[in-house]
This record gives structure tokens, C-alpha cells and sequence, in this order.
């Protein structure tokens, strides 16, 4: 290919690239595609070999998966790989055959190991993980098929710390053949320096009924428990712990009213993400003043008894962490939601105040588009338990999930700007005097951003309480407001109504590049608001 005229000037610059940066760019490539790749040009003819990563499909090779896979690895320029990335997507290659050829691949390897079953395909017969690994990461996804998990089994450790050079491990959809005591054992003493662990769809062959412990005592920095169920216990003793996300675990246990032990000792915990049941009691050694970021939580509105379990747990983690600066939720709207619903005894007139929020985010779901769905109430009962707030996102995209594949059956008020500039009261339900009773102060609120935006009636009565006509926001510097893709040709309109119902003296309502309706605070204004925060600080 050098010097083919075909090219502009007649230069491949292709071959012209050194051997390091031509196999990284093949090891994008399955190695059936590189391989292929490799005959346009002498000079990358065997290239492949070289590759930081072994990339192995199925996908053109179904039938002789293994001859494929064998000789790819017995070809290999390198007595050691770098890293092995394997992805199966056919039920004849999930036999005990491919599960034995993994296990010897997998210790060649001295970088990263990735083992994928695609979606839709049945697990992966029996895999026996290799007694000891050089590896320093592995992520193991034995099931494409959210109902099933394939089989792994560990090892009896062939020498301490076998596993002593990982430092990420990944498990998903993965049935453990092992006692149900000991896997957390198992982790902590055979992976002395993970620091990041996950652990998804994972279940206990051994356990009867399938509930089991998980107890791990390491120096992790990162731990994700996402949809365990069956775990009664959940003890981690790690004094590095900087983020915890648990998801969807606990919940089988929630219909046998099971009481279940969670106790966390780590002194260094920032962030907890944490969505699904909450055990009676969430016991942070010492204690959990140093989490600054809570997210994940998912609140009912409104908190009817049998719909919201997890509401005690929520209240009790805000509670435990309320020196966070940061929080975010996601209200689920009930379905058949009426006003009367909404009482004093409700979720949030037992909110804690959390005066430490600084950055709220909010988002809001509803499975069927309601034509009077609560926002209005719902922001301003969070606004008035976080009165310093600086940073306010609401999203509103999940509000009309439906709706919004076919606009046509939104509902919007009227859309003549010049009628709404004259009379801005004369909605057909609009009444901002009404959406007044709503209003406090916030006067530490720098920045609003509203995502999924439409402009129905509900969703102006939420414009009016953040910054309509009775809204004190003395340090507000910039709105954001955004539609979605859908209604992408009504930003105009949006952008007109905002300016006709909302001036807003001391800034200017403009269409971003981004196609977003924003409000920015002028800079003569910006500038003393500035000087006086300045005076003073000093």
C-alpha cells in the first residue's frame, strides 16, 4: 500500500505507525477481523500478534469456536498476554470444552481478564477458576439470560494470597459453588490488594434456603452489591472505603420479614449509592459523618404504607448522613395519585432537615403522563428541608416516557406569546397566585437546570416557584431549561414563554448552541454580586 496513488498525496501513513501503536489499534478488533486486516499489508502481516489485548468472539467462528480460539492463543507473539477479552454469543460455544480452554488461557495472562456471555444466550457450563492468577483485573459475566447464572467454582488456594496481584474483580450473573460462609473469606484472604470489588447477580449453589452472609475484611476502595438477594448478612470492615453502591439486595428477605445485619466499618466512606430495601438498621462504625455525596435512593409519592417498604430505611440514611453536601433522588409518582393522598403525615413532614445540601437533584417519574402530577409540591417540600442550596437539577424526562415518543398527546397551554405577555394569568389551569403558596427563600441558590422540559401547566407552576414572581434568588446567576428530543422545535416557544411570564429584571433569557432556553444574571450584576461576597469574606 506505500506510495498507492489511491491514497491522497500517494502516503500510507498507516504502515508508517510503530509496532506499539498499530497493535493497539488492532486489539480493538476481534482477532478473526485483525487476522483478516493484517493481509492488506506486508508490513502489518502478523501485527496482531502483538496486540495488547487478545480480542476472541464467536461470532464468526460457531462451529469451531475452540480450533479458532486455540490456535489464536497458540499463535500469540508473546509467551504472556497482556490482556484476554473473550465474548460468547452462541449456545455451542458454552460446553465444558469452552470452559476449560478459558481456564488455561487464563493464566497466561498477566493484564486484565474479560469474560462476556452475551445477551439472550444461556449460561456458561461449570468454570473452575484457576488456583492462582497473575492477572490484575478480572470481570466474569457468566449469562446472557437474566434468569440464569453460570457456575463458578473456587479454588482451595494453591499458595497464600494466591491472587495477590489483583486489584479489580467483577463477578455478574454467577452461581458460586462454594460454602455459603465463605466467600467472603475466600475474597479477603486470597485478594490482598483489591481495591475494587463488584459483585452482581450473584447467588450461592450451597445455600439453603439461599440466604447467606457476605463478611469482607480488606483494603477496597470501590464496592458495588447489586441484586443479592439471598444476603442476610452484609459486613464489610475496610478503613480505605470511599464509594458503596448497593442495589436491588435484601429483597427476598423483605417477604419473610427477616431481620437482616448490615454493619460497615470504614472511616473514609464519601459516597453511598444506595436503591431498593434497607435493613432494619444501618450501622456505620464510627459513624458516617464523613459521606458527602447519598445517591440512588428512590422516595413514593405519596408514601403509602404497603407501596413504600423502604421508606424507614430512607429516612434513617439521611438521618445518619446528614453532613452530605450533595443528594440524589428519584421520586416515583403512584399511579393513582390524588390530592387527597397528600397529607401533613405524609414522606416528607418527616424529612430531616438537611442544612449541609448544597447540590440537589431530582428526578422525576411517573409511569402515566397525569395531567396534574404534583411537581410543584414535591420540589418545594425538598427545597424547604435543604434551605442552602447553590445547585438545583430537576429532570423531568421520566414524566412523560410514554407521552413523549408521540407529542401529540401532550397536553400544552396556550402557546401565543403575545396573548401570554399581555395576560400571563389566563391559562386554562395555570394560576401562579395559586403556585405562590409554594414560595421560600433560598438565597444561596446560584444555578437551576431543568431537564425534559414540555411546558404543561404543571410544569409552569414549578417555573413560578423557582423563580417566578414571589421567588426571593438573590444570588441567582444562570437558568438552564431543556426539552426533549421529541419536542426539540418547541425550545422556541419555550424560550418565548419564559421571557413573557418570567423576566426576571438583571439578566437575559437566550437559545443556546445547545438548543436549551437559559437565563444568565448580566455581568455588571454578576460583578458587584461578586465584590460584595468579596467585602464580605474579608
Amino acid at each position: 500500500m506505500a506510495g498507492d496513488p489511491r491514497l491522497p498525496g500517494g502516503i500510507d501513513r498507516i504502515s508508517g505507525l510503530t509496532d506499539d501503536l498499530l497493535g493497539h489499534i488492532l486489539s480493538f478488533m476481534p482477532v478473526w477481523e485483525a487476522v483478516r486486516l493484517s493481509a492488506l499489508s506486508r508490513r502489518w502481516r502478523g501485527a496482531w500478534a502483538h496486540a495488547p489485548v487478545l480480542n476472541i468472539s464467536d461470532k464468526q467462528h460457531p462451529d469451531r469456536f475452540l480450533d479458532f480460539a486455540g490456535a489464536a492463543l497458540a499463535r500469540y507473539g508473546q509467551p504472556d498476554i497482556p490482556s484476554l477479552a473473550v465474548t460468547i454469543g452462541r449456545r455451542s460455544s458454552l460446553g465444558p470444552a469452552t470452559a476449560a480452554w478459558l481456564r488455561g488461557a487464563m493464566e497466561h495472562v498477566v493484564g486484565s481478564i474479560r469474560v462476556q456471555v452475551d445477551r439472550h444466550t444461556p449460561p456458561l457450563d461449570q468454570l473452575v477458576l484457576p488456583r492462582s492468577l497473575r492477572a490484575t483485573a478480572m470481570a466474569l459475566d457468566l449469562s446472557g439470560d437474566v434468569l440464569s447464572k453460570g457456575v463458578l467454582v473456587l479454588p482451595e488456594p494453591a499458595e497464600p494470597a494466591p491472587f495477590r496481584r489483583m486489584t479489580e474483580l467483577s463477578l455478574s450473573s454467577v452461581r458460586l459453588q462454594v460454602q455459603p460462609d465463605r466467600l467472603g473469606e475466600f475474597l479477603s484472604s486470597c485478594f490482598p490488594q483489591l481495591r475494587k470489588l463488584r459483585l452482581r447477580k450473584v447467588c450461592n449453589v450451597a445455600a439453603e434456603p439461599r440466604l447467606w452472609p457476605l463478611m469482607l475484611d480488606m483494603d477496597m476502595l470501590e464496592l458495588e452489591v447489586d441484586s443479592i438477594h439471598q444476603l442476610t448478612v452484609l459486613q464489610v470492615v475496610a478503613a480505605k472505603l470511599r464509594l458503596l453502591i448497593v442495589r436491588h439486595c435484601f429483597e427476598s428477605l423483605a417477604v419473610l420479614r427477616a431481620d437482616i445485619v448490615f454493619k460497615v466499618f470504614a472511616p473514609g466512606l464519601e459516597v453511598i449509592s444506595w436503591t431498593g430495601w434497607f435493613p432494619k438498621q444501618l450501622n456505620f462504625l464510627p459513624d458516617a459523618q464523613c459521606v458527602r455525596r447519598l445517591s440512588g435512593i428512590i422516595v413514593n409519592w405519596p408514601s403509602i404504607s404497603w407501596a413504600d417498604y423502604c421508606l424507614p430505611g430512607v429516612m434513617q440514611l439521611l438521618e445518619t448522613c446528614c453532613g452530605a453536601d450533595r443528594l440524589d433522588l428519584c421520586v416515583d409518582i403512584y399511579d393513582g395519585w390524588v390530592p387527597s393522598m397528600v397529607s401533613k403525615q405524609d414522606f416528607m413532614e418527616r424529612m430531616p432537615h438537611l442544612p449541609n445540601i448544597r447540590t440537589l437533584s431530582l428526578t422525576i417519574v411517573a409511569i402515566l403522563r397525569m395531567l396534574r402530577s404534583p411537581i410543584g409540591e414535591i420540589v418545594f417540600c425538598f427545597l424547604r428541608r435543604c434551605p442552602n442550596l447553590t445547585l438545583l437539577h430537576i429532570d423531568l424526562s421520566t414524566l412523560h416516557q410514554f407521552t413523549r415518543q408521540d407529542p401529540r398527546y401532550l397536553v400544552f397551554p396556550e402557546d401565543d406569546a403575545e396573548t401570554k405577555a399581555a395576560k400571563p394569568c389566563q391559562d386554562r389551569e395555570y394560576d401562579p397566585r395559586k403556585a405562590h403558596k409554594y414560595q421560600l427563600r433560598l438565597g444561596s441558590l446560584r444555578k437551576i437546570r431543568i431537564s425534559g422540559f414540555a411546558g404543561t401547566d404543571a410544569e409552569m407552576e414549578l417555573a413560578d416557584l423557582l423563580f417566578g414572581i414571589g421567588a426571593e434568588r438573590s444570588a441567582l446567576e444562570g437558568i438552564s431549561i431543556s426539552s426533549f428530543a421529541q419536542l426539540k422545535g418547541r425550545i422556541g416557544r419555550i424560550a418565548q414563554k419564559m421571557r413573557a411570564r418570567f423576566p426576571l429584571v438583571g439578566g437575559r433569557w437566550e437559545i443556546s448552541s445547545l438548543e436549551e432556553s437559559t437565563w444568565t444574571k448580566n455581568n455588571d450584576g454578576l460583578e458587584r454580586s461578586n465584590a460584595l461576597r468579596s467585602t464580605t469574606i474579608m
